[in-house]
């Protein structure tokens, strides 16, 4: 895990409100961009309202996301 950490990976949290049909449309295309090269950790949402996960993740990737959709993760290594 920390050779991925020190070769350009992430470990944050990225969610979404579930009302806000444009964010879930990007986080969905994004994980199907990156999916292959993700590492996806628990779903942090409540179900209800907000879907979230940690997860790793290249910097190259995250740099995709608007900002509001990436937080420090919840759980660390």
């Amino acid at each position: 895990m920390a050779d991925a950490l020190a070769a350009g990976f992430e470990r944050v949290r990225v969610g979404v409100t579930i009302d806000n049909e444009r964010e879930v449309r990007a986080l969905n295309a994004w994980f199907q961009r990156w999916g292959a090269r993700i590492r996806r950790f628990d779903d942090l949402g409540c179900g209800c309202c907000l879907d979230a996960w940690d997860v790793q993740a290249p910097q190259q990737a995250l740099a995709e996301l608007p900002r509001g959709m990436v937080r420090p993760a919840l759980h660390a290594d």
